[in-house]
């Protein structure tokens, strides 16, 4: 792991180390979507109106020696000044970036869908531990990475590779702020993330992730390191495009027995015309879950809940604008064996 960060940081250094940068370009775009909502648990339901909100203020430019740069803050989130923040190099010997909240290589999501992939686009399943667990993402973190320049390998591949520091930091610091969050690690200070691309042929892409923690401190220091891994593909022929993504996670514990997660992914979706687009994601989740061996047991318990979401999606767009209608089924929700949870959206998204 030390070797990784010191490659990183030794790319990044060479080049900066180089003369100031030609006056660059700033630019802002965003988005607005208002949606109404109806749905809820078997319990209750409820009918919510709101509107959400993504700007992204990006500013470029190239250094005198060729190299390219780029600045990205973006403000999404009503309580932050700002917010999932980017420094970018572009060299000949590939790309290095500085993210914070950005930079994601988690590659769950195989991108069909009218709206957005499946349970990413929305899902009744609520809660951090009832969300669809899908595997750990440097994007959650700060975090450093190395791109391979585009067009060095075969078949369109692409290799990206992050680098985790500290686990325990996720916000914006400054060289003369302290720790955010000077913590112990007791289930992984590092977080190590490989991501794979390839277009092999025309319509098909095929993409990959493995991440890891590492360097565990603290007093309860876990037995097992988190990982995760996700494969899959989508292809596209004509107006009809298939997406299928697997995966698997573990997280890291800090004690007693291990929770691991297998993951299915699918997606269709059929392009009426250009305006059109109707789509079909079943995003399927199984929770296995040990128990401790009680005293006097010979052994412990394991106990597994599948969570199934099935979304039907329909967008219309014109212009710049996209209205939608999204409806969504899950059963054994937040894992949760018999609890059931349905979601129906309406939508309107302005791009600008």
């Amino acid at each position: 792991m030390k070797k990784i960060s010191k490659l990183l940081v030794g790319i990044l250094f060479s080049a900066l180390v180089i003369a100031p940068s030609y006056a660059g370009e700033m630019s802002v775009t965003g988005g607005a979507t208002a949606t109404y909502s109806i749905g809820g648990d078997s319990a209750g339901s409820g009918k919510t109106l709101g509107i959400s909100n993504e700007l992204d203020f990006t500013a470029s430019g190239e250094l005198d020696n060729g190299y390219t740069w780029k600045y990205q803050v973006q403000l999404d989130g009503a309580s932050t000044a700002n917010d999932d923040t980017r420094l970018e190099i572009g060299t000949d010997m590939g790309a290095i970036g500085l993210y914070i909240s950005e930079g994601g290589m988690s590659k769950e999501l195989h991108g069909v869908g009218a709206m957005g992939p499946g349970f990413d686009y929305h899902s009744p399943a609520s809660g951090t531990a009832g969300a669809f667990q899908t595997g750990y993402d440097v994007d959650g973190y700060a975090n450093i990475q190395y791109h391979s320049p585009a067009g060095a390998l075969p078949f369109g591949a692409q290799i990206k590779l992050g680098y985790v520091p500290d686990m325990n930091d996720t916000a914006m610091t400054s060289a003369k702020d302290a720790n955010s969050n000077p913590a112990s690690h007791a289930t992984g200070r590092n977080l190590t993330q490989v991501n794979v691309t390839a277009s092999p042929i025309d319509g098909l892409s095929l993409q990959a992730d493995a991440a890891q923690t590492s360097n565990e401190t603290g007093v309860a220091i876990s037995t097992e390191e988190g990982v995760s891994a996700n494969v899959g593909a989508k292809y596209t022929m004509g107006p009809v495009t298939i997406g299928y993504v697997e995966g698997g996670y573990q997280p890291a514990v800090a004690s007693s027995e291990i929770t691991y997660y297998e993951n299915t992914f699918m997606g269709i979706q059929f392009d009426v015309n250009d305006a059109v687009s109707v789509s079909y994601n079943v995003d399927e989740s199984n929770k296995n879950a040990r128990a401790t061996v009680a005293t006097g047991a010979t052994a412990g318990t394991k106990t597994e809940v599948e969570m199934e979401q099935k979304t039907i999606q329909l967008a219309y767009t014109t212009g710049g604008a996209t209205i939608g209608l999204a409806q969504a089924e899950v059963s054994n929700s937040d894992y949760v064996e018999g609890h059931e949870e349905n979601q129906t959206i309406v939508s309107l998204a302005i791009a600008f």
